[in-house]
């Protein structure tokens, strides 16, 4: 996945290239999650703009690997209504 704007929002500055997952851990959608991997540089940029659709899938399913311990380590803190 390649994060987008929303309609309506632009973003104040150029964000690069990013590959993102999100996640509400709650029906309240009060505890919403976002982990991924943006380039920072034109290089970087370059990098990720360069993986074919297998290796974005790739990063993509390592970072739904690295929301899910987040989620298992934040767990524990969240209020009890929201688990």
């Amino acid at each position: 996945m390649i994060a987008v704007a929303l309609p309506g929002f632009a973003p104040p500055y150029n964000s690069g290239m990013e590959i993102a997952r999100e996640r509400f851990l709650d029906d309240s959608r009060t505890y919403h999650l976002t982990v991924g991997v943006r380039s920072r540089t034109t290089a970087a940029h370059s990098l990720l703009s360069a993986l074919t659709d297998d290796e974005r899938a790739q990063v993509s399913a390592a970072i739904v690997k690295a929301l899910d311990e987040v989620e298992r380590i934040v767990r524990a803190h969240m209020t009890s209504a929201a688990k």
